[in-house]
Formats: structure tokens, sequence, C-alpha cells
């Protein structure tokens, strides 16, 4: 992907405090790039028998809310944001959008509101938009820095790990930051000799590619999840990169996470994202 193509940002908008986070994300990157913005609007769909006027009404008093809101970022950063309203948040509207869109990359909060009732957390996005082949990204908090500039990888020993590696390279050229890899300490004999191949594989991989990278052993006896994060605040990292599978496992096990680093969700061979969709 070259930097002077106007690919497209797209921020799901919620007018939520978490939306307005999500945003911040989106301007940032946007002008460190050269990329457009587009704030996009996903309303529920109304019952089989409301008439089409009423539903044209609705779209069209949503995209005036939305004109507001672009006109206030276009005052305070600068920014003239395209807008899209859509009713119905199913799975093919939305890739249809990014596709149309040009998007390289999706920004929300931890939970998209689509009515004040009904409120989607990351994860139900995600199921619902399988065959999108960009990341996304989930913000809590507003950017740490004026660019991303210290990025955290998790290994591990499971083969997909390398499906990462594509990311990796990209986020690194691409935002041009460091990159910082995290692997737990392991002493099985038989897991620890898939994570010397995967191990060898990255380096291989980033030499190659000539990434600027580090590797961290996680301590013993330290649940790994708890190791990334430490790991992440102690280096004030800007965003860690997580596979789509390894995610779900995450806010499992932190279901409160508020921390203020950013986290990207990525997924192997285009179930969710792909790295082929990178021209």
């Amino acid at each position: 992907m070259a930097k002077n193509k106007k690919d497209v940002i797209v921020i799901l908008w919620d007018y939520t405090e978490s939306c307005e986070l999500a945003l911040l994300h989106g301007i940032q990157i946007a002008k460190e790039v050269n990329n457009h913005v587009m704030l996009a609007r996903f309303i529920e769909k109304p019952g089989f028998f409301t008439g089409k006027a009423t539903r044209e009404k609705m779209v069209v008093d949503e995209k005036e809310k939305l004109k507001a809101i672009g006109q206030r970022i276009l005052q305070d950063h600068q920014i003239n944001p395209y807008i899209t309203v859509e009713l119905g948040i199913s799975g093919s509207h939305f890739v249809k959008l990014v596709e149309d869109a040009n998007a390289n990359l999706v920004i929300c909060g931890k939970t998209y509101h689509v009515t004040d009732k009904l409120v989607l957390k990351v994860m139900d996005l995600l199921s619902r938009l399988k065959g999108l082949d960009i990341p996304f990204i989930v913000a809590q908090d507003k950017p740490a820095h004026n660019y991303y500039k210290e990025i955290v990888v998790p290994l591990d020993h499971d083969k997909t790990f390398k499906e990462t590696l594509h990311w990796v390279v990209y986020l690194s050229k691409y935002y041009n930051c460091n990159i910082n890899i995290i692997k737990p300490f392991i002493e099985d004999e038989s897991v620890k000799k898939d994570m010397d191949n995967n191990i060898y594989f990255t380096k291989k991989t980033l030499d190659k590619k000539n990434v600027i990278y580090g590797i961290k052993t996680a301590k013993k006896n330290k649940a790994f999840q708890d190791e990334v994060l430490k790991f992440a605040e102690n280096i004030d990292s800007d965003l860690i990169v997580m596979m789509v599978k390894k995610y779900q496992y995450f806010v499992k096990a932190y279901p409160d996470y508020q921390d203020k680093i950013p986290i990207m969700v990525v997924n192997r061979n285009g179930a969710i994202i792909k790295y082929g969709g990178f021209r």
C-alpha cells in the first residue's frame, strides 16, 4: 500500500465518548499516512412493515446528525470526514462498505451502541463481520503519543503466528515503528520445539525485511497475558497486536480491561482479516 494513495480509515460512530476516542486514533493515523477518515453509523433496521419513506427519512435524519459531527471535526482537527449511514449491521453490508470506500483500517471503542438498548461488544461485531479483510483496532483511551512508535507483539508456539508476521512487517514499514516481541517462558520440550521454530521464522522474516525489533521472554510461572500487559505498560507501548482467537481468550480473561493501550485484532487468511488485502 503506497502512502500517497488515499485509503480510508473507518470509525464506527455511535455518539459515545468511546467513538470520540477512536476518532482521535483515526485522525492521528490519517495525518501520519495521508488517509481519509470515514464516520460509519449503523442503525437498527426497522420492522418489515415499515414503509420506504420512513426508512429513507431515518437515514436522512441520521446523516444530518453526522454532518454536524463532521463540521465539528473539520473545525477542531482540519480533517473533513466522509459520512455514511446503514440500516442494519449485517456482515455483508459492512464488508461492502469497507470495500467500496477503499478502507484499510477500522477503529471503534470496546462496545458499539446501535441503539440505547442494543449494545454490541467488539467480539459480537467481529462475529458478524466474517470476510472483512482489514485490521480492527479497539481503542479505549486517547493516543499516548503523536504517532505509533512502540508496538507489542505476543509470540506463542501456535503455527498460525506466522500469519501475524505479515502484519508486523506492514506496521513497521507503514507507521515506521519499533516492534517489541514478547514470548512466554516454556519448559515443555514438545511445545518448546514449536516455539523455537516460530522464533527462527520470526527472526528470519524480520531480518530479511530490515524490521527493527527486539524479543523478550516473559517471567517463569507468570500468566503470559499479565506479562504482555505489564511489558506494554513498561515501554509505554502505543499498540498491542494479537490474532482474533487470542483476543477472544484475552476478553474472557480481562472482561473489564481498561488500559489505555489499544489492541489491533488480526486473523489468519481472511476469515476476518488477510494480508493479501493490502496493495
